[in-house]
């Protein structure tokens, strides 16, 4: 298993461990899609945190999206209740929470004139759908796609984290800290879909060409 896939892998598992006791409790009230909901209302307070510059409270509630969508998925499968539908919601709320957190930090820093990192925001969020959409698709034509190392748990890891310091202490020496994170981020977003891409290449041309 490549070593991307053990992080991934890793971080899913330390994540479910810890909050397997309140996913056990939540899911006699709550159902799967209710908890993907949750995700995405969360995700909008962060959209709107993020955008009036509370970077702090902002990165809780990012934080706190980030566990409704681990308890979605323990839910769906302590309660014997995962469905296709479930599947699709929860990768399409995925979506729609990385744009909301994205959006929400490029129009602070657009609103403050720091257009550069505004636009390393959108990049971010570009590279993100793209990556997600990448593997969607290959896996849907039946390849595999399970490579790159900034898979989705870690991508929000180096985009929040520079944010939530940033919120801490903000001043013009600190916007250093959010630069460098979204370059970061940005960098190995693009070398995984280039490796995504690379590998769905050469796997369709062995498909194509009848070699094993």
């Amino acid at each position: 298993m490549p070593a991307n896939i053990k992080m991934e892998e890793g971080m899913r598992r330390f994540a479910s461990a810890v909050f397997y006791p309140i996913g056990r409790v939540l899911g006699r009230f709550l159902t799967p899609n209710m908890l993907t909901s949750l995700s995405v209302f969360a995700s909008g307070g962060v959209c709107a945190l993020f955008a009036l510059g509370y970077f702090t409270w902002g990165g809780w509630m990012m934080l706190l999206a980030g566990v409704f969508d681990i308890w979605d998925g323990q839910v769906a499968k302590l309660t014997n209740r995962v469905s296709v539908f479930g599947a699709f919601f929860d990768s399409s709320a995925d979506r729609v929470n990385d744009f909301l957190y994205s959006i929400g930090a490029a129009y602070y820093f657009a609103a403050h004139g720091y257009l550069d990192v505004m636009v390393w925001a959108l990049i971010y969020l570009g590279l993100s759908q793209l990556i997600s959409y990448v593997k969607a698709r290959a896996e849907s034509l039946g390849f595999d796609c399970s490579v790159g190392f900034l898979a989705r748990g870690l991508r929000m890891v180096l985009f929040g984290i520079p944010l939530f310091i940033y919120g801490v202490r903000k001043s013009p020496n600190m916007i250093w800290v959010v630069r460098g994170g979204l370059w970061l981020v940005g960098l190995l977003a693009g070398m995984t879909l280039v490796h995504r891409v690379l590998h769905v290449w050469m796997q369709a041309r062995r498909a194509e060409t009848g070699s094993v």
